[in-house]
């Protein structure tokens, strides 16, 4: 019986963990869907006022490359969004989600920070190494959004009964 209670419980913290993720990304979904219009038609004037660096960041923000990187990472959001509403309804009923919707957040998490660090231009702005304060902001900000699936993943395998 506590074998039970034990995996109940666990259950019940991934889906209190699981509606984070979904809180999250929603809001990220709206952020990025208002956004979208910028993204796919960078205004020059804004990232004029940069100097050499803002020039550097309008050409790569104006690439096809970024531009097929914002279209792919809206629909995955949007993918991942809807395992979330699947995976909530199962943590409803009791029953434990798979693990890949959280694994794949993971992986587009460390994919997205590569790209960014390979594609993104590297530039100084009055004296400051704007590359270096992108990646590590970059860094922070995707270690503190992936503390929730870390911890779905890891309710998760609590939740397994014992063999």
């Amino acid at each position: 019986m506590k074998n039970l209670e034990n995996i109940e419980k666990h259950l019940r913290k991934a889906k209190t963990w699981n509606m984070v993720l979904l809180v999250l990304g929603l809001i990220s979904l709206i952020i990025t869907l208002f956004g979208l219009p910028e993204t796919l038609n960078p205004t020059k004037k804004t990232y004029d006022a940069l100097g050499s660096y803002g020039a550097q960041m309008y050409e790569y923000l104006n690439s096809p490359m970024a531009k097929a990187i914002a279209i792919i990472g809206l629909l995955i959001s949007i993918g991942l969004l809807v395992c979330y509403f699947m995976a909530n309804k199962k943590l409803k009923e009791g029953k434990a989600p798979s693990k890949i919707p959280y694994y794949a957040k993971l992986a587009w998490t460390v994919i997205s920070l590569i790209i960014g660090f390979i594609a993104v231009p590297s530039g100084e702005y009055m004296g400051v190494d704007m590359s270096r304060f992108t990646q590590i902001s970059s860094i922070v900000s995707s270690i503190i959004i992936s503390i929730p699936v870390i911890l779905v993943i890891v309710h998760l395998f609590k939740a397994e009964p014992e063999e």
